[in-house]
């Protein structure tokens, strides 16, 4: 995008130490020493140089104290903007003690929870934008065959952590047709029944896409614990020309349109007849795939798009491209 940038990745749980494992268990959070450690690594990195944007990124341990100082160290110039795509009002969610103190010292605040905006502005932070999530064009595409280490098909796939409330869904959809990898599935108590089906560990950039490209369905669920409206896979999944099945939200039919480019269900019943029917319609699926991927590439959702827009609304200019 033209500009010159650093990157600063603070290490708040990197520690060996038996009693630095039992601090941080007892804390649900950071060591003082390692938050000490950051603080001033962070300051001394604001010191060095003259800033004109300060973008924290799901960081959310950085103290009141650290963020007070941080403004008068990258100077009057400097904007400081907040990003998480987690729902930082749920309990599971680990974070500082004054964190919704240290937000005050934002300049904005975006979140991928549309719910929260009018939350962080009930709290005095007025700037608070929903950025959706995103999907990176060199990552996420469909991957030809050529360049696959899958060497075969599909039928559904879905890539996420275990959750119990997504029991019932991978049992509706059925064993026969699913494939399912993520971390935590050790926990299913059907594992050992269906262990050549999941693969328990997490997957992630080319190997989501070389999985997701070469399977005929992928869900595209949303955590409730989250509360999630939508999630980064329902852009990674059509960008990578599968067709996508997901929980029906207003969230996401607002990005794709339903029964010409996504498919969606409310219950398990419809669940199950979704997959049953496009697995045995490949010609409707295969077009209904292709126009998710068309409408994904051409809505500006990627993470530079994204980036663009953080950058407009941070200096409160007009953003120029379609969002």
């Amino acid at each position: 995008m033209g500009h010159r940038a650093s990157n600063y990745d603070p290490d708040f749980f990197g520690t060996s130490g038996t009693f630095g494992k039992i601090e941080q268990k007892l804390r649900k959070g950071p060591t003082a020493a390692k938050k000490a450690q950051v603080h001033n690594e962070f300051l001394g990195i604001l010191s060095a140089n003259t800033w004109d944007l300060v973008f924290v990124m799901g960081q959310n341990f950085f103290a009141e104290s650290t963020m007070a100082e941080a403004r008068k160290r990258a100077g009057s110039q400097a904007r400081f903007v907040f990003h998480s795509h987690d729902n930082l009002f749920s309990n599971g969610v680990l974070k500082g003690e004054d964190f919704f103190s240290a937000l005050s010292h934002y300049d904005c605040v975006f979140t991928t929870k549309s719910q929260n905006v009018s939350l962080y502005q009930s709290m005095g932070q007025e700037k608070t934008f929903f950025l959706p999530s995103a999907y990176e064009p060199t990552v996420h595409r469909p991957i030809p065959a050529s360049e696959s280490r899958l060497g075969r098909q599909i039928p559904v796939s879905f890539i996420g952590t275990f959750d119990h409330s997504r029991v019932e869904i991978v049992n509706a959809v059925g064993w026969d047709k699913l494939e399912v990898w993520g971390d935590h599935w050790q926990r299913y108590d059907r594992m050992r029944e269906h262990q050549n089906k999941i693969h328990p560990a997490a997957v992630y950039y080319h190997h989501f896409a070389d999985i997701t490209s070469h399977s005929s369905i992928a869900l595209g669920l949303l955590r409730k614990e989250a509360m999630d409206r939508h999630t980064q896979r329902t852009f990674e999944i059509p960008a990578c020309g599968a067709l996508q099945l997901a929980p029906r939200t207003p969230e996401i039919l607002g990005f794709f349109d339903e029964k010409k480019e996504i498919a969606c269900f409310d219950s398990l019943e419809e669940l199950k007849s979704k997959v049953d029917y496009f697995l045995t319609h490949e010609t409707e699926r295969r077009k209904m795939a292709e126009a998710g991927y068309r409408r994904c590439i051409a809505g500006r959702h990627t993470y530079q798009d994204r980036t663009e827009q953080i950058v407009a609304a941070a200096f409160e200019k007009k953003y120029s491209r379609a969002g």
